[in-house]
């Protein structure tokens, strides 16, 4: 299972691409496996769907303690800071992030990290959607004062959005956490599988595979 979440995984025009889809398979081929076929979810719903068991894997997930006791990880794939977004012009500023706690309504995907962290963080000004884009549609229409997003994937994920116009935005105030992205596996997932699908992912790296697919979705030239 995938979450429509461009670079790391998305379909366009009828084929399923991304980071995280690519890597994905070239485990499968290195390991002699069928190709998987990947199904789109809202987040939630994946994230749901894999907890219960009724899924298998879900890609992309960062990994956080309470999710290290409900699921089964192959990573990291993938590394990014997240930072908080706003309208160009609004009067917000964050000089720390105290300060975004008390903003009117941050817009959060339900379930998904920021979600997740923004609660244990202590943040009850939240503003839940079932999707990314629904949260920054509602920042655009002034519906909400703030998102968060990885620094790295945001560019990549409105250029797959028409619909957004990143040039409406921009990025306020310091880090507000790290992210570290992993493929996810449902508990029931045998540690014999999970070791195979490590190794190979690690192959892929000291082969430098990895990086190739990496710099594919995420040219250097562009993450600074």
């Amino acid at each position: 299972m995938a979450e429509q979440y461009p670079p790391y995984s998305y379909r366009e025009d009828g084929a399923t691409k991304g980071l995280f889809v690519e890597l994905v398979r070239r485990i499968q081929v290195k390991l002699g496996e069928k190709p998987a076929e990947i199904s789109f979810y809202p987040w939630a719903r994946g994230y749901e769907m894999l907890k219960g068991g009724v899924g298998d894997i879900l890609l992309p997930m960062c990994m956080t303690s309470e999710r290290s006791a409900l699921f089964k990880f192959v990573g990291p794939v993938f590394w990014d800071d997240v930072y908080f977004y706003r309208r160009k012009g609004s009067s917000i500023d964050l000089k720390g992030l105290d300060d975004a706690r008390k903003v009117g309504k941050i817009a959060v995907t339900r379930f998904d990290v920021y979600h997740q962290n923004l609660v244990a963080m202590g943040y009850t000004n939240l503003d839940v959607s079932s999707a990314q884009k629904c949260d920054f549609l509602k920042l655009m229409r002034g519906r909400v004062d703030l998102v968060p997003m990885g620094r790295k994937a945001i560019s990549y994920f409105f250029e797959h959005n028409p619909e957004l116009d990143l040039n409406q935005l921009e990025r306020v105030g310091p880090s507000v956490f790290f992210t570290t992205n992993y493929i996810a596996f449902a508990l029931k997932t045998p540690d014999e599988l999970i070791l195979k699908w490590q190794a190979a992912l690690d192959e892929l790296k000291a082969e430098g595979e990895w990086q190739k697919i990496a710099d594919k979705y995420f040219p250097p030239e562009r993450l600074n």
